[in-house]
C-alpha cells in the first residue's frame, strides 16, 4: 500500500461514522491509484494541521486535486495551508508563502459539521492560491449497491459523512441535485415500471413526480431550479423528452421521433439542452432549444454509440459523454467551436456516467470492471484518476454532484 493509501485509510478510519454502518476503509487499490498527465502549471504546497483528522483530509485532498502537490518544506512550496478546527463547527485557515513565511491570507469557515469546516476551509485555500473554485465541500448523490439492494445515498465528497436517502429494496437510476440542494430526482422501479421520483432532503421523505403509463425516466433540473426535463413515453409509444416545471406539472413536448430519445441535460444559461437519439440509427446526441423546434445532430465523429451527455457548466463550448469503444465504454469529450471530440479515459473496464464538477476542470464517472463499480474524481489537464469511492461500501455508480454553498 502506498502512503497515500496509508493516509486515506487513516482518515475514513477516523471519519465520522455513516448513518446505519461505520465508514470503511479504501480497499489497496483506491485513492492513490492515479493516470498521471503533464501538468506544468501544478502548485506546490505545505499542509499543516494541530488535528490529526483535518491533517489527514489536507493531505488526501491537495494530494489528488491535480493542481497541488503536497511537499515537505517551504524551500520547496509556493504556499504553506494550514486549517485547524476552531469549535463550533468552524475551522481556521492561514496561508502564508515564501521563506521565510509572509502572511498571505487568513480565513474562517463556518461548516454543517466539524468535518464539513474543514472541507470548506480546502476550498478557500483553493480558491486564494489558484483562482478556482474549490469542490471538497460538496456532496455527492449515487446509487449504491450493497447486498444486492439498489438505493440512493449521499456522501460528502472524500466519502466521510453522508446518508442513505432510500429504502425501496428495487431498481433505482441516476439521482440529480435541484441546484438549492433541497432535492434529489431520480427513477424507482418501486411500482413494477419506471416512475420519477422526488427526494425532498430537508424532511428525507421520497414521493412520486411522473408515473404516466409507460416510461418516465431522466429527470434532470434547469440550473435555475424551475424546470424539469424527462423522457417520458409518447403519444407514438417511443420515448420522448418533454420540459415541465419543478413539480413535473405543465409538460410540454418538445423532442420526438420515431426513434427514442433519452438522457437530456441542460446547458449552463438553461437555453439549451443536449439529448441522445437512435432516431437515425447508431445512437447520437442532437442539440437544440428546450422550448421545442428543430434538433440539431452533434458531429461527435468519434463513435457509433454516444450517451449520457453532460455540459460543462463553466464552459458552453464543451460537453462530455460516453461513448462505445472496443468492447466497452469510455467518457469523451466535445468542443462545439472546435467540432471535434477527444477521448479523455483509458480505463481497464468501463468508464460511465460523467458528471462535471462545478471548476469544469474535474468530473466524476462510474468506473465498472466485472461485478465492481466504484467512483473515479478526474482531473481533464493532469490527467489524474483517483477512486475515491470506498471498495467496502459495495457497488457505488451514477454519481451527481451538487457544489459547495456560501
Amino acid at each position: 500500500m502506498n502512503n497515500l493509501s496509508k493516509i486515506l485509510l487513516a482518515q475514513l478510519i477516523t471519519a465520522t461514522l455513516f448513518v446505519g454502518f461505520a465508514v470503511p476503509g479504501f480497499a489497496q487499490r483506491g485513492i492513490g491509484d492515479a493516470i498521471v498527465g503533464a501538468n506544468r502549471d501544478v502548485i506546490p504546497v505545505v499542509v499543516r494541521s494541530r488535528d490529526a483528522n483535518a491533517m489527514n483530509i489536507l493531505r488526501t485532498a491537495f494530494s489528488i486535486h491535480g493542481k497541488y502537490k503536497v511537499v515537505s518544506s517551504m524551500q520547496q512550496a509556493a504556499f504553506a495551508i494550514q486549517v485547524d478546527p476552531a469549535g463550533g463547527n468552524q475551522a481556521a485557515v492561514r496561508i502564508t508563502k515564501g521563506n521565510p513565511e509572509q502572511f498571505f491570507r487568513n480565513g474562517t469557515m463556518q461548516g454543517t459539521s466539524a468535518r464539513n469546516a474543514v472541507l470548506k476551509g480546502v476550498d478557500f485555500a483553493i480558491r486564494q492560491t489558484s483562482g478556482m473554485p474549490g469542490f471538497f465541500a460538496g456532496k455527492i448523490a449515487y446509487v449504491g449497491e450493497v447486498g444486492g439492494a439498489m438505493e440512493i445515498y449521499t456522501r460528502d465528497f472524500l466519502f466521510g459523512e453522508g446518508l442513505k436517502l432510500t429504502n425501496h429494496r428495487v431498481e433505482v437510476v441516476r439521482p440529480r441535485w435541484s441546484p438549492d440542494g433541497n432535492y434529489i430526482v431520480y427513477t424507482s422501479y418501486l411500482s413494477g415500471f419506471p416512475n420519477i421520483r422526488r427526494i425532498d432532503l430537508r424532511n428525507q421523505r421520497s414521493d412520486v413526480l411522473a408515473n404516466f403509463k409507460g416510461t418516465n425516466t431522466s429527470a434532470r433540473y434547469s440550473p435555475d431550479g424551475s424546470q424539469l426535463v424527462m423522457v417520458l413515453t409518447g403519444r407514438g409509444g417511443t420515448s420522448d423528452v418533454f420540459v415541465g416545471n419543478s413539480q413535473a406539472r405543465s409538460l410540454k413536448l418538445v423532442a420526438n421521433s420515431n426513434g427514442l430519445e433519452a438522457a437530456p441535460c441542460w446547458s449552463p444559461d438553461g437555453r439549451e439542452i443536449v439529448f441522445v437519439s437512435d432516431r437515425t440509427g447508431p445512437k447520437a446526441l442532437y442539440r437544440g432549444s428546450p422550448h421545442g423546434g428543430q434538433f440539431s445532430r452533434i458531429p461527435t465523429n468519434i463513435s457509433g454509440y454516444c450517451s449520457e451527455p453532460d455540459w460543462n457548466p463553466r464552459n458552453r463550448d464543451q460537453i462530455a459523454f460516453t461513448i462505445g469503444q472496443g468492447s466497452g465504454f469510455q467518457i469523451a469529450s466535445y468542443k462545439f467551436s472546435e467540432r471535434r471530440s477527444v477521448t479523455l479515459t483509458n480505463e481497464r473496464g468501463d468508464a460511465l456516467h460523467p458528471c462535471w464538477l462545478n471548476d469544469g476542470r474535474h468530473m466524476l464517472y462510474t468506473w465498472r470492471t466485472g461485478s465492481t463499480e466504484r467512483i473515479v474524481l478526474f482531473d481533464t489537464i493532469s490527467k489524474r484518476r483517483t477512486v475515491i469511492s470506498p471498495a467496502n461500501l459495495g457497488r457505488a455508480s451514477q454519481p451527481s454532484f451538487l457544489p459547495p454553498r456560501g
